[in-house]
């Protein structure tokens, strides 16, 4: 199994963003706290009735049995009453601790969060249709909607069996905590899984053998709801990998960025290597990157490389990005047999072997038509 480990690449918000942030709060602050604390524990658009909660496919509130046979309210002693609010669903055990944001200003990214409050609403019509703000209760309900969301396509990528009772292979449900300040990821990291960092990360569960994730909107740069809907997306696919066995380092992480990038965002996650020169103000656009990087067939890494590479700098993720993209355009349901053919079990021989049978293609034959993708396809 994957033990917890921290997020692999560095956060970078371009400079000149338009968004409207959330700033972050100052040491010691309460307003957050404070926030979510006046919205209350009892969910003010279902008032925890069955018929209600049924359509918006909620299990139940807290307190209920979280992972490591702990139950929620053990956390909650540790970082306080009332300040997070819990609610388990089919697939997830959520904990939320976001207090009120902007919707973002960028048209796409508000384009996404409406269409996704309009979801919400048809379930249930007492939660708004549209907002310009996101209060603690909202963001809960969306981070549960968009959490089922990205469970159902992962699912439906891989081919996966609901039959089977397991979410993805593990028999649990998933854990995901979402908290406004890294001060409280860093205690519930240290207490519950004596883990000494503040960084979002994904968690396992060894007792109950639980993936999960834990992630905090307060970085060190200003984030907008928009950045951490997009981290959320890219760690839970992780997640959701590492439920399912395991997948090959870049097959993981290109598909983690396909999920990321539907997102519209300034921010991207991918490590700058000391050496890579990068313009700041274009990072963001990986198809203009990609397609010029593709234009010298000499600056590409050959699958043959790829496949046993652990060390990844910015043009490596869009690469794996892009070769991603580019086996899901050919056929899904190709891709989600060779995820699944790799899964637990993925040398440089095993990688070729799928390629061929699954694909029809040798490496070299997979460099040649991915560069011919780029090329054509890429605007």
């Amino acid at each position: 199994m994957t033990c917890s480990r921290s997020l692999r690449w560095l956060f970078v918000l371009l400079l000149g963003s338009t968004f409207t942030v959330a700033q972050n709060p100052a040491p010691g602050t309460t307003k957050d706290d404070e926030d979510v604390v006046k919205a209350g524990l009892k969910d003010p658009f279902t008032s925890g009735e069955q018929k209600p909660m049924q359509a918006l496919g909620i299990v139940a509130y807290g307190p209920f049995l979280w992972a490591d046979n702990l139950r929620t309210d053990a956390i909650d002693k540790v970082l306080g009453e009332k300040r997070i609010l819990w609610m388990e669903t089919q697939h997830f055990l959520i904990g939320c601790n976001l207090g009120t944001t902007q919707i973002p200003e960028e048209a796409e990214a508000r384009k996404i969060v409406n269409a996704e409050l309009g979801r919400l609403n048809k379930k249930l019509s007492k939660l708004p249709a549209r907002a310009s703000k996101l209060e603690p209760w909202v963001r809960l309900h969306l981070y549960a909607l968009r959490a089922e969301e990205l469970y159902a396509e992962f699912a439906k990528l891989i081919g996966h069996d609901e039959s089977t009772g397991t979410c993805l292979g593990q028999k649990g449900k998933f854990t995901l905590l979402l908290f406004q300040k890294r001060s409280d990821l860093a205690r519930y990291l240290d207490r519950f899984l004596n883990i000494k960092s503040q960084s979002a990360m994904r968690a396992w569960h060894a007792k109950t053998q639980q993936h999960g994730l834990v992630i905090a909107a307060e970085a060190e740069e200003v984030r907008d709801e928009a950045v951490v809907y997009a981290q959320f997306r890219n760690m839970m696919t992780e997640v959701f990998c590492d439920a399912m066995g395991g997948s090959p380092p870049w097959l993981s992480m290109g598909l983690a960025h396909h999920f990321e990038r539907k997102i519209p965002s300034r921010m991207i996650l991918a490590a700058i290597k000391d050496g890579e020169s990068v313009d700041s103000q274009t990072q963001h656009l990986w198809h203009d990157k990609m397609k010029n990087r593709a234009a010298h067939e000499k600056l590409l890494v050959p699958f043959r490389d790829l496949v046993n590479k652990t060390d990844f700098g910015y043009y490596d993720h869009l690469q794996v990005w892009s070769r991603v993209d580019y086996l899901l355009t050919l056929d899904r349901a190709k891709f989600g047999k060779f995820m699944v053919a790799l899964q637990g079990s993925y040398g440089a021989t095993t990688q070729f072997e799928k390629l061929a049978e699954i694909y029809g293609m040798e490496p070299e034959q997979f460099d040649t038509k991915w560069r011919e993708f780029v090329l054509k396809t890429y605007k």
